[in-house]
């Protein structure tokens, strides 16, 4: 029902907006991405800030912790951490609608009731940003997915809009690459490195079975989805401040080449993809803090000292698999896209291998997060 309420909320258009001005949008990579983020190809809905603000906050405040947890006698409450997000959120959510509010194109009317309009227009950017947010914190609460789920409608979404009118023969390159990276990506999903470890509390049977487990990509497709907004912010900074420097040629250059259009675009979104798997690998997983439990516990790894030495080979070992799995998904990222500008693919299905790809990563993590649930039902009589 959330998801059918966000999918009813994408089609409403902000108050006093020329709706025919944004009728003719044209598909390509750069639209596939917006509407990964804001689940609206023309941009003019009251959902279209979407989840943009929430995740840039959301990463800010991950950052600001993990600074802060350098200093072990510094401990963090959860509250605290969501105060920060929210904080965060608000103001990114309300310079960007302001910014917004600025470029729209309005219906014809005098000059009192257009400042009227962009009020409005305003507060529904904000309170459609909030609307979103509140779904997926019940989804996460009370279904399958959370803020996953947002991305999913958008994604497949986005690639029916890319399917739709296309000939056979366009189709045949990019559906077998997709093929191939839904391959690609279930193995960096499902192979892992299991690092034997010493329990000095257990002595049973299972005592040859404890080990620490990482998967070859270790943060799923969460590098991802936070690519998609950290990607958007470089171009939300350019396109406002050309908007008060319109005679600099510079930001010229730079807005109309952030673009996944664009060669200069597309290799600094495949740079933030292995920047961003490399830093969530090392803070949610914390190879360090791990090495550091170990020695408090007692317990080791198999031929290693405890101490210095376990922490330099799960830093080692985390970080190795995040640049692994990065390179491999920036490849194929990046050969759709490159493949464009030789007109190999059609600018329009640029986007569907990483879209298939993105797709199949989170339809493993949906997975996986319903296996769990089922199997703790399975012990509610039990408990």
């Amino acid at each position: 029902m959330i998801m059918l309420v966000y999918m009813i909320g994408r089609n409403i258009p902000l108050y006093g907006i020329d709706v025919d001005a944004y009728n003719n949008v044209s598909i390509d990579a750069q639209s596939i991405l917006l509407q990964a983020l804001s689940g609206d190809m023309k941009n003019c809905s009251i959902f279209i800030l979407g989840l943009w603000p929430y995740m840039l906050a959301s990463m800010l405040a991950v950052l600001i912790v993990a600074i802060m947890s350098i200093d072990s006698s510094r401990k963090i409450s959860p509250k605290k951490i969501n105060i920060w997000t929210m904080l965060f959120m608000m103001i990114i959510a309300s310079v960007q609608a302001y910014q917004k509010v600025q470029t729209f194109i309005y219906d014809d009317m005098s000059a009192d009731m257009l400042t009227f309009t962009k009020i409005i227009v305003f507060i529904q950017l904000i309170a459609g940003m909030l609307i979103v947010v509140y779904m997926c914190d019940r989804t996460a609460k009370y279904g399958i997915g959370g803020r996953m789920s947002v991305f999913m409608i958008n994604i497949v979404d986005g690639m029916m809009k890319m399917f739709a009118g296309q000939k056979a023969d366009r189709l045949i390159l990019p559906v077998v690459i997709g093929v191939i990276e839904i391959a690609i990506m279930i193995v960096l999903e499902t192979t892992e490195k299991r690092i034997a470890v010493q329990r000095v509390s257990i002595h049973n049977i299972y005592a040859d079975k404890n080990y620490i487990a990482y998967k070859l990509n270790p943060v799923g497709a969460m590098p991802l989805m936070f690519t998609s907004a950290v990607f958007m912010l470089p171009q939300f900074i350019c396109s406002g401040l050309y908007h008060l420097h319109p005679d600099n040629l510079k930001l010229a250059w730079l807005v109309e080449n952030l673009r996944l259009t664009s060669v200069f675009g597309i290799i600094v979104y495949l740079a933030i993809i292995v920047i961003l798997t490399i830093l969530f690998s090392l803070i949610m997983l914390t190879p360090g803090k791990e090495a550091e439990n170990l020695l408090k516990s007692g317990d080791s790894i198999q031929d290693i000292y405890a101490g210095k030495p376990t922490k330099r080979y799960l830093v080692g070992t985390v970080l190795r698999f995040s640049i692994y799995s990065s390179i491999i998904i920036c490849i194929c990222q990046g050969v759709p896209l490159f493949l464009q500008f030789g007109g190999h693919i059609d600018s329009s299905l640029a986007m569907l291998p990483c879209s298939i790809m993105m797709s199949t990563g989170i339809w493993i993590s949906l997975y996986r997060e319903g296996t769990v649930y089922r199997n703790m039902d399975k012990y509610h009589p039990f408990i």
